[in-house]
């Protein structure tokens, strides 16, 4: 009897259970899905009109992608189009208002705030009207050529339509490959730099022979491919335009050239008031970029020369000599991986070491200075360093020199600089490198061992 009902109780929740998932389940579902302002199909869309008051924008779908055919013939934002149908083809309807009446103005349909037209393949899309946004509860409402009713949906909706053609156009100004390009032109009012690839290591050409440095010369690639218009200036500028663009006569130009000889050129013009102005050297219009681009397009040959100062595998450095303008003097040596401080029996402290030797190993300037020769050094405060600093390794043989000074080009603020000493480049340098190297033989110590509990 007992496992009769056992076996009942069992049936009835099965049965209950199904119930739940084929019935209220889907019951729910569909309860959840939300009307669409359209039964869109977005990759389908092969044209948009965006009608205003004061304006028409059309947008056509092609094998090359989205492109602007009115009011200009230009390419389009690919990503930007495709945003734009996603929100049309996503609205979801808030409300329906099924009777309207006869004035619709006061829902801002008499004279709508844009009106969309979409084509797309293989089905027949109503146009939509959108008017107001209401007051309270934070809705557009919208209306489809088909239909009398007005739609409720986001509010959203009224500012995602409402676009400039600056909003929808492509805003790139040049295209290139980086890995292809291997020289470099750089004209502007400090003279002329030419930087060339070879075995994969670029090197300054012009104006006088220099080691590159790639970080710096990747930067500049990489600004000039991935900059965009913030606007456009012109389309067709006239003489007169380009001379208040300053792109008649560019204050600098930047021309990219790729192995097979394909040339990339950027004109830079005035920065006014909505920003820089530049130009493609091979297309008609006059953008308009931000005004920060003005500073990573000025770029000089100091700018991109190689800043190494030291380069050396920390393993490889047996003595280290400091000599401070203090009169402190103190040697590091290594012997099997194992640094002392020569003349002293306290025990060392291998991690402040290691990060010695390791800023040391890898020492670079943060910006050059220039070529300077010894009669000017005291300029810098490296005729008397603060330091001077030798490291030789196995047989006593030099890895290099390195005076690190200070001086105040512009009282009180203090600046740094480094210099190797068999090379005439002076390097400034930030605060926390120059204090990574300004040590004394008492950074180096070991603190003694905390006293053992009682």
């Amino acid at each position: 009897m007992r496992l009769r009902n056992t076996l009942i109780l069992a049936l009835l929740l099965i049965g209950l259970g199904a119930y739940l998932y084929f019935v209220e389940s889907k019951q729910i579902e569909e309860e959840g899905k939300k009307a669409k302002l359209l039964e869109l199909n977005a990759d389908g869309v092969t044209a948009v009109t965006l009608s205003y008051s004061d304006r028409e924008i059309v947008l056509t779908k092609g094998e090359a992608g989205w492109r602007l055919t009115k009011p200009v013939d230009a390419p389009a934002d690919d990503t930007a189009v495709t945003n734009l149908i996603k929100a049309i083809a996503d609205a979801e309807v808030k409300k329906t208002i099924d009777e309207p009446p006869a004035d619709l103005a006061p829902f801002g349909l008499t004279q709508p705030a844009a009106t969309i037209k979409i084509t797309a393949k293989d089905a027949t899309v109503p146009d939509l009207k959108v008017g107001k946004t209401t007051a309270v509860s934070f809705s557009t409402y919208v209306q489809r050529a088909d239909q009398p009713k007005i739609y409720l949906t986001g509010s959203a909706f009224h500012s995602g339509m409402n676009k400039q053609v600056k909003d929808l156009r492509d805003k790139k100004i040049v295209d290139f490959t980086e890995d292809e390009i291997t020289r470099i032109a750089l004209r502007g009012p400090d003279g002329d730099v030419i930087l060339a690839k070879a075995d994969g290591a670029w090197r300054i050409e012009q104006p006088a022979a220099h080691a590159a440095d790639a970080s710096a010369v990747r930067s500049l690639m990489s600004t000039v491919r991935n900059l965009r218009a913030t606007d456009f200036a012109s389309d067709a500028p006239s003489e007169a335009d380009l001379a208040t663009y300053g792109l008649d006569q560019p204050q600098r130009q930047l021309t990219f050239v790729a192995a097979d000889g394909t040339e990339t050129r950027l004109l830079v013009g005035k920065e006014g008031e909505p920003g820089l102005y530049v130009k493609a050297g091979d297309r008609p219009t006059a953008f308009i970029v931000g005004k920060w681009a003005t500073r990573d397009l000025s770029k000089g040959v100091n700018d991109l020369r190689d800043k190494t100062v030291l380069s050396f595998e920390p393993g490889a450095a047996t003595t280290i000599e400091v000599a401070r303008a203090d009169g402190g003097t103190f040697t590091l040596r290594s012997a099997d991986g194992k640094w002392t401080i020569a003349g002293s029996d306290q025990p060392v402290d291998d991690a402040a070491v290691g990060t010695f030797v390791g800023a040391l190993s890898k020492l670079s300037g943060s910006q050059v200075l220039g070529d300077v020769p010894p009669a000017d050094l005291a300029a810098y405060g490296l005729a008397t360093p603060d330091l001077m600093i030798r490291v030789t390794g196995k047989d006593d043989v030099l890895i290099g020199t390195v005076r690190a000074g200070s001086y105040t080009p512009n009282p009180p603020a203090t600046e740094y600089t480094l210099k190797r000493d068999d090379q005439p480049t002076v390097f400034g340098v930030r605060d926390f490198q120059f204090q990574q190297l300004d040590k004394k033989p008492a950074d180096f110590v070991a603190a003694p061992p905390a006293p053992a509990a009682e």
